[in-house]
């Protein structure tokens, strides 16, 4: 799926090739765009010739390129793997068996994956001497897959026992967001992208708290402009990310997000701010309504909490035209990700491995069925709906993925002829982002913090004076009435800048105002008194 990679100086054939890639390149700059780049570097495919010589034998100048180990032998005399750490697909080892090496491979993804081994250098001047071809070829940047995870804990001890039914763990931050990580970037750093003027994020998954990520983008550290934290998708999650928890509370999201917008600012850090990715479901399933008389409303809704939290913006294809999750009705064969299927293979064994049979095991199987429908990687991956041409215009030939069956009525084309669309407000919203800066770079208060129905902040900018009141009825589908006065704010200036209500722009707040389902307002309360510097 793109992630193990078995040539990092070629494109996969069923992409096309180099002279495809110099076109793309060629047509991003003309038009004044970026062509960035996913580094995937914490792993390679165990097709490359790296780990080809790797395994070849133990005295290969490619062996350490890679980790290796002989594994351990229990008090039955077997031969088991180094420690009890867990793949991040499944529930099985991180270790694989190598026959032909006759030692275990590491690798914290699928098998076919095996981890590049960090702390040899001669293996980190290959992944800079590759990062400089490519930026010498017209790239202008990267987007670092699982970054923080290219460093491991010496002595791979045994992760903590916090799944006592299963014989792996999830070694957390034994495996992932490391202090040897920092180390590791300002290198890359040196070597490579002060060269450059190169746009760098990192995915960087974990458990820890904003001054922990804060590290990864403070100027003076020298490493990346931002990472991408997972926190403020586990609102609607139970016991670990891909659980969905039907019953969640407006109040978790805000406390995540209230905490990362503003924690992670103080700590000196910047924010990647997204509400979807490749990695996760549709907002509109999630925070939304995906009834015909409401979807449109919710995904505007959505749209401003996204363009009114600080930080660099990444909008995910789909996300301005208010695509959904798959359809409740489709079956098993249409989840392709490999961590749907494993699950669901993973979840069968251990059903059977305890007895588990006829009712009981369906039963099970069909709350994994909704995890995966709800909190799963397919949602965001089935194909973009461009029009109402057969396969949404994605292409002229059968995807690998089924495109979702509302395509007719939700694409591109559609919503471009329509005035009132989705795209239509996304692109409305980013040019008053542009307009207010206090929406990038102002901080982050909170207001009504315990409230379950609205989602109220301030955006102010303390170098311009300038300052926005943002109302948000996330209150799953019910009228509210908010009063800004009552808690403390001074609306006599007041101006309403945008809503998805049918508000009058300009419009001020003379007492308490009702939110409608699914309404979201911004106001201005202080425009700015100077130019910032």
């Amino acid at each position: 799926m793109g992630y193990d990679i078995s040539d990092y100086r070629k494109i996969d054939p069923r992409y096309g090739d180099l002279n495809d890639w110099d076109a793309l390149r060629d047509a991003c700059h003309e038009r004044g765009m970026k062509l960035v780049m996913d580094l995937v570097v914490n792993h390679s495919s165990d097709k490359h010739a790296w780990f080809t010589e790797s395994r070849a034998d133990k005295t290969n100048s490619k062996r350490d390129y890679y980790y290796w180990h002989p594994g351990k032998v229990n008090d039955k005399g077997e031969r088991v793997p180094p420690n009890n750490w867990r793949s991040r697909f499944g529930l099985g080892s991180a270790w694989e068996w190598d026959e032909q090496s006759q030692e275990y491979y590491f690798h914290q993804f699928l098998k076919e994956q095996p981890d590049l081994n960090w702390t040899n250098p001669k293996l980190r001047e290959e992944v800079y001497e590759m990062m400089r071809w490519w930026l010498d070829r017209g790239c202008d940047g990267f987007r670092m897959d699982v970054i923080n995870f290219i460093a491991k804990a010496p002595g791979w001890p045994d992760a903590p026992i916090n799944d006592p039914d299963q014989p792996f763990q999830a070694p957390g931050n034994l495996a992932w967001n490391r202090p040897e990580v920092h180390p590791f970037l300002q290198e890359m750093h040196e070597k490579v992208l002060k060269d450059y003027d190169a746009f760098c994020v990192g995915e960087a998954p974990g458990k820890e708290g904003p001054e922990s990520f804060a590290v990864y983008s403070r100027p003076e550290n020298n490493e990346l402009q931002m990472v991408f934290n997972f926190h403020t998708q586990y609102f609607d999650r139970a016991v670990y990310e891909k659980k969905w928890n039907k019953d969640w509370k407006l109040s978790k999201l805000k406390q995540i997000f209230t905490q990362w917008h503003t924690e992670l600012p103080a700590y000196g850090g910047w924010m990647a701010n997204y509400l979807e990715n490749h990695d996760q479901p549709r907002m509109v399933t999630r925070v939304g309504s995906e009834l015909p008389e409401w979807r449109a409303k919710s995904a505007k809704l959505n749209a401003l909490f996204h363009t009114s939290l600080t930080g660099t913006i990444f909008v995910f294809q789909g996300q301005e035209i208010g695509q959904v999750n798959l359809p409740r009705e489709w079956p098993e064969e249409e989840y392709k990700d490999v961590s749907s299927v494993q699950r669901l293979a993973a979840e069968r064994a251990w059903c059977d491995a305890n007895g588990i049979t006829g009712e009981a095991k369906d039963a099970h199987i069909a709350k994994v069925r909704t995890d995966l429908r709800e909190a799963g990687r397919d949602n965001g991956r089935t194909p973009m709906q461009w029009d109402a041409t057969k396969y949404a215009g994605f292409s002229k030939a059968k995807p690998w993925m089924r495109v979702v069956d509302d395509y007719p009525q939700w694409n591109v084309a559609s919503q471009r002829a329509d005035p009132d669309s989705v795209w239509y407000f996304y692109q409305k919203l980013l040019a008053l982002r542009k307009e207010y800066l206090a929406l990038v770079y102002g901080t982050f208060v909170p207001l009504d913090e315990e409230s379950e129905e609205n989602y109220s902040y301030i955006r102010h900018d303390e170098h311009t004076g300038e300052k926005l009141l943002v109302l948000l009825n996330l209150g799953h589908g019910t009228t509210i009435t908010v009063d800004p006065k009552a808690w403390g704010e001074d609306v006599s200036k007041a101006r309403l800048l945008v809503s998805n209500d049918g508000a009058k722009v300009g419009s001020g707040i003379d007492g308490p105002i009702t939110l409608d389902n699914w309404a979201g307002r911004v106001y201005v309360l202080e425009e700015a008194k100077r130019v910032p510097n």
